[in-house]
């Protein structure tokens, strides 16, 4: 939903792109192979004779939109599509929020009261609460805020209380989602919805799909929406996957194949919170109207006297097959059930490189920008050589201009040779051939890589 942003003093630039830590790069294979795992994991354990299930229980949802009165777009066709593969696909129980504008009490105030309720009425062990917004955004007064709002005239007043009360500083009231004991998912399609800004806390699950980056418009209502989008995701992968269990990133994957999607829109998952032994993706699957009874051999598990063990199982020799880690899985279920131990689950902690194979990542990365950055010298050295010496007398300062970090200037530019002159900062082809070997042998040592799964016992 295109809108053109204001600029505040304080405000982030919205052409600019931080590179937030917590944002998950979805279609890395490490990611995705994660994903199965995770999905292939809960499978399994739903086959055990556990005392809690690996699953959600109850799938709550509250979708927040605008009224007709006080929106320029109608969002209400996709919305209601949205809403009824939800009820009807997944069995889930949908709240329809309306804002208004022009209603006596303050839009902050509204949407702090409807979330305050929802998680009040919903909040509850094995529960996953979902946020669901469409309308338009827009950076916030300060870093980090998202602002949103119905129409785009009456936001662009100058008269700030008058903009105050036809908007929200959703910052504000996620708030009120941080001291749910259940998972949250927020899902907003509206322009800079990654402008949301990073926050840490609590160990669960507490996730950020956004229709664009921070500096990215969104496509108006119709078959090449985000919503749109999503619903042909939710409902392709439901018919798709075993028992209809997939993770958030899988969702968002699958939304870029979306026939009308556009192809330069970049949806983006992020973590709000640090993650805690959970670890993992929240995974989305319809609920069971027939749920399968938990044979209680020891009880309800006690908040007060629960016990966790947490195991990290570090392979060395490569990484293990989704085969192996399904065979681990039947191995503990059969543990579990001869010993009697009074297990309630075991929950999947994700699964990542060793940190020494994370660093050398990192490492080479580091890497290729340099490379490229001197390979730009270079082109920039040889296209001013193949001037006239006097053109090239006149860029000597600019291409060993002091606002190159690290540059050196070796002989003269108008008689030495490209290669005498580089600087002595930027690798040579030879020793960025070196620095690839040592970076091979490093990330597989002895020919081996290591990888890191864990898993929390309850």
């Amino acid at each position: 939903m295109d809108s053109i942003p204001s600029s505040p003093s304080r405000a982030a630039n919205p052409g600019i792109e931080l590179e937030d830590p917590l944002t998950v790069g979805y279609e890395s294979p490490d990611e995705i192979d994660a994903s199965n795992y995770q999905v292939s994991w809960t499978n399994v354990m739903e086959e055990g004779r556990y005392l809690s299930p690996s699953t959600y229980q109850k799938v709550e949802v509250l979708i927040l939109c605008w009224a007709e009165h006080c929106r320029d777009i109608d969002t209400q066709e996709e919305v209601a599509r949205f809403k009824a593969v939800l009820e009807k696909g997944f069995c889930y129980n949908v709240t329809v929020v309306d804002l208004d504008a022009k209603a006596k009490q303050k839009l902050q105030v509204q949407v702090n009261a409807k979330v305050a309720g929802f998680v009040e009425n919903h909040d509850g062990p094995d529960t996953l609460l979902i946020v669901y917004y469409a309308g338009h955004g827009k950076p916030g007064e300060f870093f980090g805020d998202l602002e949103l709002f119905g129409q785009t005239s009456p936001n662009d007043t100058r008269d700030t209380k008058k903009r105050a009360r036809n908007r929200v500083v959703w910052n504000k009231t996620e708030e009120l989602l941080r001291p749910a004991e259940s998972d949250v998912l927020e899902i907003f399609d509206c322009c800079y919805a990654g402008q949301l800004g990073l926050t840490r806390g609590e160990n669960r699950l507490f996730e950020f799909l956004a229709a664009a980056p921070s500096s990215g418009t969104t496509e108006v209502p119709g078959r090449a929406s985000f919503t749109s989008a999503l619903t042909f995701a939710l409902e392709s992968l439901r018919k798709e996957k075993p028992e209809s269990r997939f993770t958030t990133d899988e969702v968002l994957r699958r939304i870029k194949t979306a026939e009308h999607f556009p192809t330069e829109q970049i949806p983006m998952l992020s973590d709000r919170e640090h993650k805690g032994p959970g670890g993992g993706r929240i995974m989305l699957h319809p609920l069971r109207p027939e749920k399968k009874e938990i044979e209680k051999r020891n009880g309800p598990l006690a908040q007060w006297d629960g016990h966790v063990v947490t195991l990290h199982l570090e392979f060395g020799g490569g990484k293990p097959s989704e085969a192996q880690v399904v065979a681990l899985g039947q191995h503990f279920n059969d543990l579990f059930e001869r010993n009697a131990l009074g297990v309630h689950r075991i929950r999947w902690g994700g699964m990542k490189r060793s940190t020494f194979g994370r660093a050398a990542r990192k490492f080479r990365g580091n890497l290729r920008k340099r490379r490229a950055s001197s390979n730009g010298w270079r082109a920039n050295y040889r296209k001013c050589a193949a001037q006239s010496p006097s053109a090239v007398a006149t860029k000597k300062m600019d291409l060993l201009s002091p606002q190159v970090s690290g540059f050196e200037s070796q002989g003269s530019i108008d008689n030495e040779s490209p290669k005498s002159i580089l600087p002595s900062s930027v690798p040579t082809s030879d020793m960025e051939g070196e620095l690839d070997t040592i970076m091979d042998q490093g990330y597989k040592p002895n020919k081996q890589q290591h990888w890191d799964t864990s898993s929390a016992v309850e």
